[in-house]
């Protein structure tokens, strides 16, 4: 009987820390690509994702970032793929890794075929042996930039559902062959979630009430606007009541808004 392979794959960030945030949320997109990447895995391979909803496994940033490491370890994964969005003012996509290793070439030239076919800035595998999820797991970890959040050319191509889904694919490609496993690809795919795409039990009750692109009332619209431009709001559900960890992280990204 063959010995079960496990890969973790960790969506960075999580509410209330949203991570990036630009032209989206970083969080959001983690966990879609995220998603979108395992289900183009085989299924011989059992994947375990760090974290199954929009929250941070704990508030504090230290905590849950070493019960990410710990669930890798805990598990006994062959490697874990963390998916996050840069930012800072760059373009293109990059490779993390704690030291150079055979796992991360293979996975990194699966993606650049489809950089190099979208003429995507490859910027290559870096080294960064201090990023907690790099050096507190025992299996190979690679952290995965997928584009930059605020670069509006980076997400408009990420929102492209043709090379998003080629790029998910090239990504599940990539693993299966640092794991020697067989790649499946899957046809066809949902939509590119610009939000979460595990929608909660109780948003989906209230969808109709609230819905995602209903218009802010006038007299808010130049709010909605300043909010977006700043970062501190992605502007959807503008009429929608909001929790107090929503509150705290907006006032926390406003904060930083110079």
């Amino acid at each position: 009987m063959n010995k079960e392979i496990i890969i973790v794959i960790d969506f960075g960030h999580g509410l209330p820390d949203p991570g990036a945030v630009k032209y989206g949320q970083e969080y959001q997109y983690a966990a879609s690509i995220g998603r979108e990447i395992a289900k183009r895995l085989p299924d011989n391979v059992k994947v375990i994702y760090t974290r199954t909803s929009d929250k941070a496994l704990n508030v504090d940033k230290g905590r849950d970032l070493a019960a990410r490491c710990a669930i890798a370890n805990k598990n006994g994964a062959v490697i874990f793929v963390s998916i996050h969005l840069n930012a800072g003012g760059g373009t293109g996509y990059e490779t993390l890794v704690y030291s150079p290793n055979e796992e991360a070439n293979i996975v990194h030239a699966e993606i650049k075929k489809v950089l190099d076919k979208y003429k995507v800035k490859d910027r290559g595998i870096k080294k960064r042996p201090d990023l907690v999820v790099l050096k507190g797991t025992n299996a190979t970890a690679l952290l995965l930039e997928m584009a930059f959040i605020d670069n509006k050319a980076d997400m408009d191509l990420l929102n492209n559902q043709t090379y998003f889904n080629e790029l998910c694919q090239a990504t599940a490609d990539g693993i299966c062959k640092a794991v020697g496993v067989t790649p499946k690809s899957v046809t066809g795919s949902s939509a590119v979630a610009t939000g979460s795409d595990q929608v909660k039990e109780e948003e989906t009750k209230v969808a109709e009430q609230y819905k995602k692109d209903a218009a802010p009332s006038p007299r808010f619209e130049e709010a909605q606007k300043w909010a977006k431009e700043n970062g501190i709001s992605d502007g959807t559900y503008p009429q929608r009541p909001v929790t107090r960890e929503e509150v705290w992280s907006m006032m926390h990204r406003m904060s930083k808004v110079k």
